[in-house]
C-alpha cells in the first residue's frame, strides 16, 4: 500500500499542471459561452423591439418563450468545452504509459525495479486516471451551478426560467455522457467506460511487453472479443430479456471483462512486461 500511495502521489504530481491547464481551459470555454448568449439575446430582444413589436415580456415569450440554461449548455463553445477535455483525457490515459517506456533513459527500468509488487505502477496510474475524471466531474458541477447564477443574473426574471440542472444536462449529448442525470446511467456509462480504460491497458502492456508481436496479438485479442459480441448478438436473447435484464446483463458483462483485464494486466506486469 506505501509503494502505491508513493506512486500515485507522484504521478498526480506529474499530471496536475497539465490539469490545471485542462481546468483553466474547460472554464473559460464556458464562460464564454454564457456572455456570448446573452449578447446574442439581448440584440435579439433589441431587434424585436426595433421592429416595432410590443416591448411587453408577455408578447416576447409568446413568440419566443423563455430562456433557460440550456441555451448555453447547447453553445458550441460549451459543447466544445466538454469533447476537448473528454479527448485530452482519452489521450494522457494512453500517454501515461508511453511516457515512461520511451526515450533513451527509459523512467519504466526505476519504477518496475522499486522493491514491492509491480501491480502497484499500474494501479497508480489507473487511479489517477480515475482521480482526473472524478476531479472533472465535479469541476463541472460546480461550473454549471455558477454559469446558471451568472446568467440567470443577466437575464431579466421575467424572461429567464429555472430548470434543473439535470434536465440541462441531459439536453446536451456530451455533457449527458459525462455527467449522467440518473445514477442508473451513471453506473452503466462509467461501469464501461472504465472496462473500456481496463482493457486498452490490457492492450497497452501486450505493446510494451511484446512490441509488435504484442500488437499481433492485441489486435487478435481485440477481433476475438468483437465476434464473440457479433455471435452473441446473433443468437437474439437479448431481443427476449426486458430492460432491466439488458442493463443488469450489461452491468455483469462489463465486470467480467474488468476482472478479466484486471488479471490480464497483473500477469503481464509481474510475468511478461521487460524493460
Amino acid at each position: 500500500m506505501k509503494k502505491f500511495m508513493e506512486l500515485w502521489t507522484f504521478e498526480w504530481n506529474r499530471a496536475k499542471r497539465f490539469y490545471g491547464f485542462l481546468l483553466a481551459f474547460v472554464t473559460a470555454l464556458q464562460v464564454y459561452a454564457v456572455f456570448q448568449e446573452y449578447h446574442l439575446w439581448k440584440d435579439g430582444y433589441e431587434n424585436y423591439r426595433q421592429q416595432g413589436y410590443a416591448a411587453l415580456p408577455e408578447q416576447y415569450l409568446q413568440d419566443y418563450g423563455h430562456l433557460t440554461l440550456e441555451a448555453v449548455t447547447n453553445n458550441s463553445f460549451f459543447v466544445f468545452s466538454i469533447l476537448t477535455a473528454i479527448f485530452v483525457l482519452l489521450f494522457y490515459a494512453v500517454f501515461i504509459w508511453y511516457q515512461d517506456w520511451s526515450g533513451k533513459n527509459r523512467f519504466s527500468f526505476r519504477l518496475l525495479s522499486l522493491p514491492g509488487n509491480r501491480f502497484a505502477v499500474y494501479a497508480a496510474k489507473f487511479a489517477t486516471i480515475w482521480l482526473l475524471i472524478t476531479g472533472l466531474q465535479v469541476w463541472q458541477i460546480g461550473l454549471l451551478y455558477l454559469e446558471e447564477l451568472v446568467f440567470s443574473g443577466l437575464i431579466p426574471a421575467d424572461i429567464y426560467r429555472e430548470i434543473p440542472l439535470q434536465i440541462a444536462a441531459t439536453n446536451t449529448s456530451p455533457l449527458g455522457l459525462a455527467l449522467p442525470s440518473l445514477f442508473s446511467n451513471y453506473l452503466l456509462y462509467y461501469t464501461i467506460g472504465y472496462t473500456a480504460l481496463t482493457l486498452g491497458y490490457t492492450f497497452i502492456l501486450m505493446h510494451l511487453s511484446g512490441r509488435w508481436k504484442g500488437v499481433f496479438l492485441a489486435a487478435t485479442l481485440a477481433i476475438v472479443l468483437f465476434a464473440a459480441m457479433l455471435l452473441f448478438l446473433r443468437t437474439g436473447i437479448t431481443t427476449r430479456l426486458y430492460a432491466e435484464e439488458k442493463y443488469w446483463m450489461t452491468i455483469a458483462v462489463s465486470l467480467v471483462l474488468f476482472l478479466s483485464g484486471t488479471w490480464a494486466n497483473y500477469r503481464l506486469l509481474e510475468k511478461r512486461i521487460s524493460v
